[in-house]
């Protein structure tokens, strides 16, 4: 069953703990810095994927097409620990970065947290490739045409009731077109509680 109040906000303190770990990251990853300062980060999507604690980021479509880059493979920053003030205790936080992009974060521990954004730890951080990635999952779904047309960066999984849907398409107020693994097509709202069924085809949904 499906929580009616799943926040799709993004939360400050979400944004001040992504950018003090990114600046206490070597130079090289100073880029992730840009993306959050030009507000590449619209909102976010909880609870969908099979990661524990993974948040999901949805982008300014406007600012994507600055910063992603098509050619620089999946990777995830591992091994960067924050502090939990609630049990007084360290824990684990990834950052994923999908086609050079700030695509989501997860933080271990139980639900109920209130993480220090001041207190993080990156000495030992380490930057492990992610093989396989949505895109690659869904690309053999796909004609040619429509591959031309689709941003693989933008392309997640959402799971809603045990199914899997793929997003490949913002929408003006926030609700987002996804496929399943039959080529149905969806019209998903950003809170995940609705979803409707298009008699169309994902051509057509690209082109428009």
């Amino acid at each position: 069953m499906l929580s009616l109040f799943k926040r799709t906000k993004k939360e400050n303190w979400e944004i001040q703990l992504l950018r003090n770990v990114v600046i206490n990251l070597p130079d090289e990853y100073s880029y992730l810095l840009s993306q959050i300062n030009d507000n590449l980060l619209k909102g976010v999507i909880v609870e969908a994927s099979d990661i524990p604690g993974y948040v999901a980021f949805t982008f300014c479509a406007s600012v994507l097409k600055k910063h992603e880059k098509a050619s620089v493979k999946d990777f995830k920053l591992t091994n960067i620990k924050v502090f939990d003030t609630k049990t007084l205790t360290f824990l684990p936080y990834e950052i994923y970065i999908s086609h050079g992009t700030i695509s989501g974060y997860s933080i271990g521990g139980n639900k109920k947290k209130k993480i220090d954004v001041n207190k993080i730890d990156t000495y030992a951080f380490k930057r492990e490739l992610i093989s396989e990635s949505v895109y690659d999952l869904i690309a053999n779904l796909l004609t040619p045409q429509e591959k031309e047309l689709l941003n693989p960066s933008q392309i997640y999984s959402v799971f809603i009731d045990d199914k899997e849907y793929f997003h490949i398409k913002d929408l003006e107020d926030g609700d987002f077109i996804g496929i399943d693994e039959r080529r149905n097509v969806y019209k998903i709202t950003h809170n995940l509680t609705k979803i409707l069924a298009l008699n169309k085809e994902i051509i057509d949904i690209l082109k428009s």
